[in-house]
């Protein structure tokens, strides 16, 4: 199960709206200066995502909750969305490669592949819209942070 620990920002029917604050762990990677990952998270100015999660213990707004999605579930999805797309385009420029010599050829239809493969993962997302084992879930309420603020005395 993939954690994030996020605030409720309103309820209804079931599901809550959630605000996470996404986290970084690129500085203490050590692999970090060459790194795709590192370099867009510096440059990257939101760090917040709000997402729709299912509620199942009628959590109130304000709360800080734990939400989570399956490991299954998000390998799947990035199945759709990163590797179909990336198929459709590698034989869309390796098939007009096989009888024929011409590279304008294999670039237009890599082109095509990429874009039914992006289509095919956009009718896979429309298909499951409405599939509840991709709505992140809420899992626990973390328990309130005492707040202490330090009592300062000037002489």
């Amino acid at each position: 199960m993939i954690e994030e620990t996020g605030y409720v920002l309103s309820v209804e029917d079931g599901f809550a709206d959630v605000e996470t604050i996404r986290t970084s762990s690129c500085s203490s990677c050590r692999a970090r200066h060459g790194c795709g990952h590192h370099a867009i998270a510096q440059v990257s100015t939101s760090n917040r995502m709000r997402m729709k999660a299912i509620d199942p213990l009628s959590v109130k707004v304000g709360q800080s909750v734990v939400v989570g999605i399956p490991e299954d579930t998000l390998l799947q999805a990035s199945f759709w969305m990163y590797l179909i797309p990336l198929l459709g385009l590698v034989v869309g420029a390796v098939l007009p490669s096989l009888w024929n010599d011409e590279s304008n050829l294999a670039v237009f239809s890599s082109i095509i592949g990429f874009v039914v493969g992006l289509l095919l993962a956009r009718n896979k997302s429309k298909q499951e819209s409405n599939n509840m084992d991709y709505y992140p879930k809420i899992l626990r309420i973390e328990p309130p942070k005492e707040r202490h603020i330090p009592l300062v005395m000037t002489p």
